[in-house]
């Protein structure tokens, strides 16, 4: 094996490292999204700190929506 096969294997090997732990990364950061409208709507309050006025501002409806969800 030359000094040239032994760097292209080293190469690849890297690059399998890398995939991997990227791989790793995205399925621990990353998490489906919630399936109900409740879920949702605790999911957008709780980026919006709790804060009703501004998450109903951002979705363009009011606070007492029939829904009550917010």
């Amino acid at each position: 094996m030359t000094d040239e096969d032994k760097a292209q294997q080293a190469a690849r090997t890297r690059a399998k490292i890398m995939e991997g732990l990227a791989r790793a990364g995205r399925a621990l950061f990353t998490r489906p999204a919630p399936k109900s409208a409740r879920a949702q709507m605790k999911f957008l309050r709780k980026r919006e700190k709790d804060s009703t006025k501004s998450l109903a501002e951002r979705l363009g409806v009011s606070r007492k929506s029939d829904s009550g969800v917010l």
